[in-house]
């Protein structure tokens, strides 16, 4: 066998670490892959080619850079909006008195705040963890509720916060229930978001949560984004609208998934 086929990680693995790179740097050089990665400048040219015969990079002289799938906010919150407030009710409609619950960022997860700060009658007390700025400033001063915004880089498409100091933070919390956005879902290639940064903020969560419950509409089924976040079976609870396919309901019950149609 040979030497470096041996010594390094097996190549989805390897091209994760690459994307990751990526991810922080926006480019990168052949040359600094190899060393970093301690593979041969023939290898890191494999495995770019492959990234990019996925769409996932664009190679140039001596290295490549990111091809950026993030849809901007502003053309988000015009997607499915009829959708999204109505999965965002359903979602509130989960929360339960002296829950510490967790709200990601994203388009949907807004929706869910606007229906907390309509007024939850039966709910006194309720400890609210985001990193949405957007979120915590529509949460803000308007309802009697514990809010905690989890601080760090702003990614500003999403407007929100990431990277180490946000996963520091989360690292110290633990949550009954994890409101989880996506921005695909597959049954291979599992729940999906298109930033990375993101994407780990989400499974930094997952790991503090004693149950998920994904946010996603069945317009989301079958896509998928660059970034992994979770393996399709370890969302407990999907909140998703009627239109989601057979094929779909039937896979979220054969993974043990709680399915919650919003009306």
């Amino acid at each position: 066998m040979d030497k470096e086929q041996t010594l390094t990680p097996l190549a989805d693995h390897r091209m994760q670490l690459i994307m990751t790179l990526l991810a922080n740097r926006g480019e990168c050089r052949v040359r600094e892959l190899a060393e970093q990665f301690k593979l041969s400048e023939m290898t890191v040219r494999r495995d770019l080619q492959e990234l990019e015969a996925r769409g996932l990079l664009k190679r140039v002289h001596g290295g490549a850079v990111l091809i950026s799938h993030d849809v901007g906010y502003p053309q988000r919150v015009q997607q499915g909006q009829a959708q999204k407030q109505r999965i965002g009710q359903a979602a509130a409609a989960l929360l339960r008195n002296g829950m510490a619950i967790y709200l990601d960022a994203g388009t949907t997860a807004m929706e869910m705040a606007r229906a907390i700060r309509s007024g939850l009658p039966d709910i006194r007390q309720l400890s609210i963890v985001t990193h949405g700025i957007n979120i915590a400033t529509e949460l803000s001063g308007q309802t009697p509720y514990s809010l905690h915004l989890i601080g760090g880089e702003v990614y500003q498409n999403a407007f929100s916060t990431v990277g180490p100091a946000a996963l520091e933070q989360i690292a110290g919390f633990h949550f009954d229930l994890f409101f989880m956005g996506a921005g695909g879902v597959d049954p291979s290639a599992g729940w999906t978001n298109s930033n990375h940064q993101e994407a780990q903020v989400k499974r930094a969560v997952m790991a503090r949560a004693a149950e998920t419950c994904a946010i996603v509409g069945s317009d989301k089924w079958g896509q998928r984004t660059f970034a992994p976040v979770a393996r399709f079976d370890e969302v407990q609870r999907w909140i998703v609208d009627q239109h989601l396919p057979a094929g779909a309901r039937q896979m979220a019950g054969d993974a043990g998934m709680s399915l919650i149609y919003a009306d």
